[in-house]
């Protein structure tokens, strides 16, 4: 305690403020010492109790600040840090990313936390807004509550000592990882969505999946970035209030080149014009849009193309589903067939477009063919649902975790395995399988050696 009586060391006559209290705060990162005076030593003691509380030896952290800042100005001071020293390297965040926070703050912080001080942001008060705040959905809940999450973070320190908001992570909705499966289309299915696609957007879904870009980078493809059958991914596309520029650095901080199929090469090549010009633009020319590309390109291919079996169906009169999906199975190749058979069509038990002409099909002028095994799928499947399908399918053919990582564009490994693991861990029969014949070949070796 720094509690004294004035009165009693001849400083004041009695009756006056005099108790006084020389208590500790933290300025500039320092701690320095304060007085106050009161009329009671009482009052004074408690004052000076709670001064001493409050201030956290450990951490050196007034925490009587988190009662004077908000969150509000809390994320403003925030957003001005990563500007100077965000972003990989510590450069600062680019600012079409600064642009997103902020959106993300917008929409799902500031409703509830923008005028709340920092003292009010407990356990409880962050557990309450996780399971009943009013989200726009449940992908921008998991973005905000991480992003508060990095905001408390960041005030971790500074004006609070410890992150209530991380433990709390746990209650998010499905992660990516979680998530992958139900975004992960199979070949045909993206010949399928291609085939159902503007003209002009047709080969760009093709190619996404077979090379596993971000839709910035392959708008900020050039004809220079293709070279025999590899492609250098070096630059990228940012939107910034709806400015579009470029920048020479990918998302991942790091250049990178993969190869190209046959398919992937015809379609850069088709589209290159001049060594600097865009391989991939607008329909009219100039800069291709991600919003352009969603809205005019992906979603009308996705009404037709991922509800092309159940159509089929409905127009054969039966009905075959697995889970959430219908599924062209023995019924409904049965069904065709009997079409084909009245139409005079080659009996293939395949659902071309002269087949489903033949049943009255709408979408019958769309050059696809449905055939069993085929599956539809979520018509929620976005752009960068096609660098899901690149991982997988580029796993499938075998590759392991750094050329999967490469094909993904991340910077660590282990952020390709957090994602993708599953996919590395399907095929366990089979590793035992190859395993086992390893250990035979091995065994039956030495014993053959050991037997002359």
């Amino acid at each position: 305690m720094s509690v004294k009586n004035l009165a009693r060391d001849g400083q004041l006559p009695a009756g006056h403020l005099q108790w006084e209290a020389l208590y500790p705060v933290m300025v500039g990162g320092q701690r320095k010492y304060r007085r106050k005076k009161f009329r009671t030593r009482k009052a004074a003691e408690e004052f000076d109790r709670k001064a001493h509380d409050n201030l956290d030896p450990s951490s050196n952290v007034d925490r009587s600040r988190a009662e004077k800042v908000t969150v509000g100005q809390l994320h403003k001071e925030h957003q001005q840090f990563l500007g100077k020293s965000g972003g990989r390297g510590n450069t600062g965040a680019a600012p079409n990313s600064l642009e997103s926070y902020e959106n993300i703050y917008r929409t799902t912080i500031s409703p509830r936390w923008h005028h709340a001080p920092l003292s009010t942001v407990t356990p409880a008060a962050v557990r309450d807004w996780i399971e009943r705040g009013d989200f726009p959905s449940p992908g921008r809940k998991a973005q905000g509550v991480r992003q508060f999450n990095r905001l408390v973070a960041f005030a971790d320190g500074r004006y609070v000592n410890g992150n209530p908001v991380k433990p709390l992570l746990r209650f998010l909705p499905r992660s990516e990882k979680q998530d992958v499966e139900r975004m992960v289309l199979t070949l045909r299915q993206v010949f399928r969505l291609s085939a159902c696609a503007p003209a002009h957007y047709a080969d760009m879904f093709t190619f996404l999946a077979l090379t596993g870009l971000r839709f910035g980078e392959l708008a900020a493809l050039r004809g220079r970035d293709v070279s025999g059958n590899m492609l250098a991914v070096r630059r990228t596309q940012r939107t910034v209030n709806n400015r579009i520029s470029y920048a020479d650095v990918t998302k991942g901080g790091e250049k990178r080149t993969i190869p190209l199929t046959r398919m992937a090469l015809d379609i850069a090549e088709s589209r290159r014009l001049g060594r600097d010009d865009r391989l991939f633009t607008a329909p009219r020319g100039g800069d291709l849009s991600n919003t352009n590309l969603s809205d005019r390109g992906l979603s009308p291919a996705l009404e037709l193309a991922s509800t092309a079996v159940e159509r089929l169906q409905a127009a054969l009169g039966v009905s075959e589903y697995s889970g959430d999906f219908h599924v062209y199975g023995s019924d409904t190749r049965a069904a065709v067939e009997r079409v084909q058979r009245e139409h005079n069509l080659l009996v293939t038990g395949r659902a071309d477009s002269a087949t489903r002409q033949a049943v009255g099909l709408p979408d019958a002028q769309y050059g696809y063919t449905l055939e069993p095994g085929d599956t539809d799928f979520d018509n929620g499947f976005t752009l960068h649902g096609f660098r899901h399908t690149c991982v997988s399918l580029v796993v499938a053919a075998g590759a392991n975790v750094k050329l999967a990582q490469r094909f993904a564009g991340h910077s660590k490994a282990s952020q390709t395995l957090d994602t993708y693991s599953h996919l590395f861990d399907e095929n366990l029969d089979g590793v035992a399988e190859v395993l086992g014949t390893l250990v035979d070949r091995a065994r039956g070796s030495v014993t053959a050696e050991l037997d002359r």
